[in-house]
């Protein structure tokens, strides 16, 4: 059956196109057991339709297909290769013959890139491709039942319930399907790419979570046409046998399709151990889009080129030597492969402990910059975030290597573990500072600077003998240093009589840029360092552009100004900015607290949305907007709110309360309950 099958694709193939032969075997397979599916409905439902209708709908369904095959490639042979990039790309390129379909061995590298970026989307695409062809025949379908048979509620609510079930089988069963025919070509794409050395990004389209969803939401339709089939047959139960046979049969084709492709990616994954095992490349090309299945082989083939690589060196360097020392050599390598790997190891985890994205917070944006100088590093920062403050800090340890990143973790932990929302930078500096004089029994120590602030944007500042940090005051156009008196951590206990805390504050278009010295002392060739002159005037010439762009023209810069010369320090930066809109987000939201206050709701709830949208991370907005929809009723968006609200605030009581409001009225007595229980066990307290 399956041979008769592949011969059929590639005969249509041949003889028309590739696309247009994917297309039949999945959007016209898709259309018809859509068409079945609303054909019993229609039945079920007894609805009448007249002839005229009947009639112009079949005539728009012979045009609708004959569009579609056009669109799809049908006329290829004739020089019209379809309509879109991604359909002309593919068929084009594709090859087709009675005994395979092929990429030509000669292609360009952009065309090669072309094919596999088109390959890629090509499901999705003739997935929404289906779906607007059909939402266009469903509208024109309603308009021609409206104008000949008048406005029928019935009617139309039947037309709208099919018209569902069509865009759910048609879109489903076209991405899966279309995922499942094109693969194999994109595994043959993928290969021949590698062979010739041509850089791909492996990208993920769905999920195999996604497929399973759809094939459950295929039972729910089979479920309620039968039912309804059933209500509307009692007395001929014949009709509702034949659709549960179908409805069997195509979720056993949709039920086969999915774990075939499952069932493939595993093998390919079989396949490249064994290949590895046998000393071949180990490398996978999934065919699959599914995300869990992407990542699995980047990690393979990951791993996979990195003991190709090891293997590959070890045999030129074994080639170099002589025969007497080749034992010797053996050992060393050998050694050496285990510090490789366990400094490998070591990289990923110090990696972990730096956050990659962080999280905006109360209308403040950030970006980060981590570069150590070699596999492990003695920089390090974070954002620890509290209901109604944030910490950032940036940490340096003298020394580099793994010295300094051991140092690291540990400052890691002790920042974590002592780092509380009533603690200032001076307190927190004495409490890590005790604890690293009693774990460091070297002579490295570490820098740091921290911010503390509050959900106003005041500014807690302390610096531990690092570099200053940089404050841009956006209204007064202008840069200034923020220092404070503080010793290096980790040396020795006096130094908690030296930490100091300065006050400062943020505004609307401010920011705030912690480094490490790595930035300004980075020298070239010349000897020259780079100089926080030059550091100050990057910041000022492109203090207009993004604080992406900014630190990333300052870097740029710098590596353009080293050079050739050796990197022989860690860089990092870590920057904040409020949000410039800031003041006029703040105006606004408290004309809507006034307004709430004197319960005129309508316009209390216009600007808290208006203050929403401007800032949706400042925290206690959520809390008003729950406060505002009870009022007014909306029981479910106030039940959103407030449960946004309680994610940051878990103890605040106000918010608890207002919460055990939202839920009796709702009805919803186990969250009821459990915000009681909080409150309680806050009284207790």
């Amino acid at each position: 059956m399956v041979k008769l099958f592949k011969k059929i694709f590639k005969i249509i193939a041949k003889y028309t196109s590739y696309i247009f032969s994917v297309s039949i075997f999945s959007a016209g397979i898709a259309g018809i057991i859509s068409s079945v599916f609303a054909l019993y409905y229609f039945d079920a439902v007894r609805v009448e339709i007249s002839q005229n209708l009947m009639l112009l709908l079949k005539v728009a369904i012979s045009i609708y297909w004959i569009l579609i095959m056009a669109q799809m490639g049908i006329f290829h042979k004739l020089g019209f290769s379809g309509v879109g990039k991604t359909v002309t790309t593919i068929n084009k390129t594709v090859i087709a013959t009675n005994k395979d379909i092929f990429i030509p061995d000669d292609l360009k590298q952009s065309e090669y890139k072309n094919l596999l970026s088109s390959l890629l989307f090509y499901p999705v695409f003739n997935s929404i491709n289906l779906v607007v062809w059909i939402t266009i025949l469903i509208f024109l379908f309603l308009g021609l039942s409206i104008y000949l048979e008048g406005f029928k509620m019935d009617l139309i609510f039947s037309l709208l319930t099919m018209s569902c079930i069509i865009l759910f089988i048609c879109s489903s069963f076209t991405y899966i399907l279309t995922e499942a025919l094109t693969g194999p070509l994109r595994e043959k794409c993928k290969r021949i790419m590698t062979e010739k050395g041509i850089y791909f990004k492996e990208r993920a389209i769905s999920t195999v979570r996604i497929k399973l969803v759809l094939f459950l939401l295929l039972f729910v339709v089979n479920l309620f046409l039968s039912n309804t089939l059933t209500y509307y047959n009692k007395n001929d139960m014949s009709k509702v046998i034949y659709f549960s046979i179908i409805a069997v049969l195509v979720s056993m084709l949709i039920a086969h399709t999915i774990f075939t492709l499952i069932y493939n990616s595993l093998k390919q994954i079989e396949y490249a151990a064994y290949d590895l095992q046998r000393g071949g490349t180990g490398l996978i090309f999934p065919g699959t889009l599914d995300k869990e299945f992407i990542n699995v082989s980047l990690g393979i083939n990951s791993a996979a080129k990195k003991i190709k690589d090891y293997q590959e060196r070890l045999e030129e360097k074994v080639k170099k030597r002589t025969h007497e020392l080749n034992s010797a050599i053996e050992q060393l390598k050998k050694k050496d492969e285990i510090l490789e790997t366990e400094l490998m190891f070591a990289a990923d985890i110090q990696k972990g402990i730096i956050p990659e994205a962080i999280t905006p917070w109360n209308g403040i944006k950030f970006t980060g910059y981590y570069s150590p100088m070699g596999k492990v590093s003695g920089d390090y920062y974070d954002v620890f975030y509290f209901p109604s403050h944030i910490f950032v800090l940036m940490a340096d340890v003298s020394g580099h290597g793994v010295p300094a990143a051991l140092i690291t973790m540990a400052a890691k932990q002790a920042f974590t573990s002592i780092i509380e929302e009533n603690l200032s930078p001076a307190e927190i500096y004495r409490k890590v500072n005790t604890i690293l004089v009693e774990q460091i029994k070297t002579s490295d120590y570490l820098t740091a600077f921290l911010l503390k602030i509050d959900h106003r944007n005041r500014v807690t500042y302390g610096n531990a003998a690092h570099p200053k940090a940089i404050h841009y005051i956006a209204s007064k156009n202008e840069f200034k240093l923020l220092d404070s008196e503080g010793m290096f951590i980790g040396s020795f206990i006096e130094a908690n009589e030296s930490y100091e805390n300065i006050a400062t504050k943020l505004s609307g278009g401010d920011r705030i840029f912690l480094y490490t010295d790595g930035v300004p002392e980075h020298k070239n060739l010349k000897g020259e360092e780079f100089g926080m002159d030059r550091f100050l005037g990057l910041l000022k010439e492109n203090k207009e552009k993004s604080l992406t762009e900014q630190v990333e023209i300052v870097i740029k810069e710098l590596h353009s100004f080293i050079g050739k010369a050796p990197i022989r320090d860690d860089i990092s930066i870590i920057s904040l900015e409020l949000e410039s809109i800031w003041g006029k987000f703040i105006e606004v939201y408290n004309n809507g607290i006034k307004f709430l206050k004197i319960q005129n709701l309508e316009n209390a709830l216009e600007k808290l949305l208006e203050a929403y949208k401007m800032v949706p991370s400042f925290p206690n907005i959520h809390f008003h907007l729950s406060l505002t929809f009870f009022h007014l009723g909306d029981l479910e968006k106030a039940e959103f709110h407030i449960m946004e609200f309680i994610k940051n605030k878990p103890e605040d009581i106000q918010g608890l309360k207002l919460g055990v409001n939202i839920f009796s009225k709702l009805g919803k007595d186990k969250e009821k309950i459990d915000f009681m229980n909080t409150l309680n066990e806050i009284d207790k307290l």
